[in-house]
């Protein structure tokens, strides 16, 4: 599937920001903190987990950087990250990505979008995906907007499917980009 065929931490890097595959010694209090955050984790549709250091390797632990990388996102030239950007090849040449921002500060300031973007690139050009696609659990209206910025088309909704915070159940939103929208964006951008 991949012409990426070792599972050597996998680095991207985009005008800001460097992604890289996060190791055991990333699971730092801050990284454990956005885990237990109430808020951001109602943002993925879940509940604050409760982590410590154990829980924390062992999540970070099961990503094999083959088809399934869990990459930090760190401001060029630091050393703490602000969140992580995580993918999940799947059969049938298709990927799944997630994004999570746990630095507060750095929400609305464009960040998923510049990432995923550079993402997309590696998804459709190295790993030669033919569908990149992103679910949402209830109603994250800054992931609809970055998925609909990247030309993302709105694929179904899953109708209360998941348990949410405080005992609501959340719809279920899924996005989806193929290669050939992905490359017919390219081709305009550069107008051709």
């Amino acid at each position: 599937m991949a012409e990426k065929n070792s599972n050597e931490p996998l680095i991207l890097e985009t005008e800001r920001f460097l992604l890289r595959s996060l190791e055991t010694k990333d699971a730092t209090d801050t990284y454990i903190s956005w885990w237990n955050d109430k808020e951001i984790q109602e943002g993925l549709g879940a509940r604050p987990r409760n982590w410590g250091q154990i829980e924390a390797e062992r999540h970070i632990n099961k990503f094999d950087n083959q088809r399934r990388y869990h990459l930090g996102i760190f401001p060029k030239g630091e050393d703490v990250p602000i969140g992580f950007f995580t993918i999940f090849l799947e059969r049938g040449k298709i990927a799944q990505t997630v994004v999570v921002i746990g630095n507060k500060d750095y929400w609305g300031a464009g960040v998923p979008f510049e990432i995923r973007t550079r993402a997309l690139e590696f998804l459709f050009n190295t790993i030669k995906v033919e569908k990149v696609y992103g679910k949402i659990n209830g109603r994250n209206y800054a992931s609809i907007y970055n998925y609909k910025a990247l030309g993302f088309v709105a694929e179904g909704v899953q109708r209360k499917q998941v348990p949410g915070p405080e005992g609501k159940r959340l719809d279920v939103l899924f996005f989806g980009l193929l290669r050939e929208e992905w490359l017919a964006q390219k081709t305009a951008e550069q107008g051709l």
